[in-house]
C-alpha cells in the first residue's frame, strides 16, 4: 500500500500515468504556500530566540527546496529522452544547504554557536522537499516536531538540573583543565559544559560556566568546594 496517495489514484490506468507527469496550478500555489508556512514557523521560533537566520531565512529554504522538489519531479516530463530521476536535481538541497548552515555557526573563545540554528535550516530544507513531494501530513507533523524540539520550555524540562558558576582564576596559576577534571569527576560531559569569559583585568581572569545535567542531580556545592581548593583559584560561587 502506497505511502502517499494523491487524487490520480482514483483514476483509470491512463489518466494516472498522464496526471502523475503534470500538476495544476492551484496544486503548485498550496505546495509553494505550505513550504512557506512550516518554513516560516520554524523561523519564527529561532528569530525570537535571537538566531542569525530567522524567519525569512527558513520560510526561502523551505520555499526554494519544495519549488527545487516540483521542478524535480514535473519539470522535465516533456523531455522524453531525457532520464527523468526525480531524486538527482532534489539529493542537491541536501549537500548544498550545508554551506548556508556553515555561514550560522559561529565560534566565540571556547564556545560555539549556531548548531541547533544549522540543523534547523538543514531540516527546514527536508520538510520543503517533503511539500514539494506532496507529502503534507509528515511535512505538517515534522514542522510541529521540530517546532516543539526548539522551544525553551522542552529544554528547561529535560535539562532542568542547571547551575551557573562563577568563577576567577589569577593569571598564569590556574590551569582551565583542572576544572574541566572536576567537572568530569561529577559525571558532567563535554557537551553539557559552556564556558564565557567575562573579564580580565588585575591580573585576574572571570569566568562563567554553565552546566546541565539531564535527568541527575548536581551537587553544586560540592563542585564549589573541589574548584575552590585548587592552585590559582581566587574565588568560585554559584550564580
Amino acid at each position: 500500500m502506497p505511502f502517499a496517495v494523491n487524487i490520480a489514484s482514483w483514476s483509470s490506468p491512463k489518466e494516472r500515468s498522464e496526471n502523475i507527469m503534470h500538476i495544476t496550478d492551484y496544486e503548485l500555489a498550496l505546495r509553494l504556500l505550505l513550504s512557506c508556512v512550516f518554513g516560516g514557523i520554524i523561523g519564527y521560533e529561532r528569530e525570537r530566540n535571537g538566531s542569525t537566520a530567522g524567519f525569512r531565512t527558513h520560510s526561502l529554504v523551505s520555499l526554494g527546496s519544495t519549488l527545487i522538489m516540483v521542478l524535480s519531479i514535473y519539470g522535465f516530463s516533456d523531455f522524453t529522452s531525457v532520464n527523468k530521476d526525480p531524486a538527482r536535481l532534489a539529493a542537491q538541497v541536501v549537500s548544498g544547504i550545508g554551506f548556508l548552515g556553515a555561514g550560522t555557526i559561529l565560534r566565540d573563545g571556547t564556545s560555539i554557536k549556531g548548531l541547533t540554528t544549522a540543523a534547523s535550516l538543514w531540516v527546514v530544507s527536508a520538510i520543503g522537499l517533503a511539500v514539494g513531494a506532496g507529502f503534507y501530513f509528515s511535512s505538517f507533523l515534522a514542522t510541529f516536531l521540530v517546532f516543539i524540539t526548539l522551544e525553551r520550555f522542552v529544554e528547561n524540562y529535560f535539562f532542568n538540573n542547571k547551575q551557573i558558576l562563577k568563577v576567577i582564576t589569577v593569571n598564569g596559576t590556574c590551569k582551565l583543565n583542572s576544572i574541566h577534571k572536576i567537572f568530569e569527576s561529577h559525571n558532567i560531559i563535554d557537551q553539557n559544559i559552556s564556558m564565557t569569559l567575562l573579564q580580565e583585568e588585575n591580573d585576574k581572569t572571570m569566568i562563567e560556566y554553565t552546566l546541565r545535567t539531564p535527568f541527575t542531580p548536581l551537587n553544586i556545592e560540592k563542585i564549589i568546594d573541589d574548584i575552590n581548593e585548587l592552585d590559582g583559584i581566587y574565588s568560585a560561587e554559584k550564580q
